[in-house]
């Protein structure tokens, strides 16, 4: 029986999570998740449906510094659950074609039949040129080594500006598809049903330059029972992490507990921040990716 491997990456904010929210609960067979998480406490796994086994690993990217754990990973949930799928989502500041050769390697050296199925790239358009100017061929790693590629938050920019980032994205990557409409519009079946009329392409990573390992150029920072919040609170706070003064947050995530006893998942990026209510108690935390993070001054935001 083959066990297929579908990669779904996106720099850091994406929309990766939720992406795999829709898709998870519709897909047909056995399925298992790999979450990366690039600092040293997961959040995005504590989002996904509990039935759904779940192998989390902190702490650096399964790129380069946790390679070992992800190969163990795999070779684990293949062999405990016998799963259809893996479903794998990297650390927002992963490079794909490296995550390619790694997962080509493990079904190289396994008894099992692993193969991979799709790279899903998404693309936060509202983001595309400041991160194409920030971080160059780092970004567009995971652009150029898509088959598919879905755009997020189109509500952020014109029409007009739009096609144009399109037509950008299309100079990186010539042959993968792209769905040139917001998929968050479309259920999982629907999503499911595009990825499998999707042609099957060879599955080869793109000659790259030799880039900077992700733990040179970011660092992380991370908070265990951050303290309680008010509403207000949550939205001041979120506006002012684009204030220099806590360094180059490039995201921030996390869940909190209001004093009104519920508890919220935030999301922030540079580009655009938003909170929701979650439906049980989790425990909280809160994660900041960036540069030159002034870590001071996070915690005396977020601690109690």
């Amino acid at each position: 029986m083959s066990i297929y491997i579908n990669i779904i990456s996106g720099f850091l904010g994406a929309g990766k999570t939720t992406f795999l929210k829709k898709i998870i609960p519709k897909m047909k067979g056995k399925v298992v998740l790999i979450e990366n998480e690039f600092g040293d406490i997961g959040v995005d796994g504590d989002l996904i449906p509990k039935e759904f086994p779940i192998r989390e690993i902190y702490a650096g990217c399964i790129c380069c510094s946790v390679v070992q754990d992800f190969r163990k990973a795999i070779e684990e949930l293949a062999l405990e659950y016998k799963p259809d799928h893996i479903l794998i989502e990297p650390s927002g500041v992963g490079s794909l074609s490296d995550i390619i050769k790694i997962c080509e390697s493990i079904s190289k050296k396994s008894d099992l039949d692993i193969r991979i199925k799709h790279l899903i790239t998404i693309v936060d358009v509202s983001a595309f040129e400041d991160y194409v100017e920030n971080f160059g061929g780092f970004y567009l790693d995971q652009i150029r080594n898509a088959h598919i590629i879905f755009l997020s938050h189109f509500d952020k920019i014109e029409h007009k500006e739009m096609v144009r980032i399109i037509s950008q994205i299309r100079l990186n990557n010539q042959t993968a598809f792209i769905l040139k409409e917001a998929w968050h519009s479309h259920d999982g079946e629907e999503i499911i049903e595009m990825l499998n009329t999707v042609n099957s392409y060879e599955i080869a990573s793109k000659e790259k330059p030799v880039l900077m390992p992700a733990n040179r150029m970011f660092s992380t920072f991370s908070i265990a029972n951050p303290r309680i919040f008010s509403e207000k609170e949550i939205d001041t706070m979120l506006a002012s992490l684009k204030d220099k003064e806590y360094g180059s947050i490039l995201r921030a995530k996390g869940i909190l507990e209001l004093n009104t006893k519920q508890f919220i998942h935030f999301n922030f990026t540079p580009h655009h921040d938003h909170w929701e209510y979650l439906e049980e108690c989790k425990a909280t935390k809160v994660v900041i990716i960036g540069s030159d993070l002034n870590k001071q001054k996070i915690s005396e935001g977020f601690q109690k």
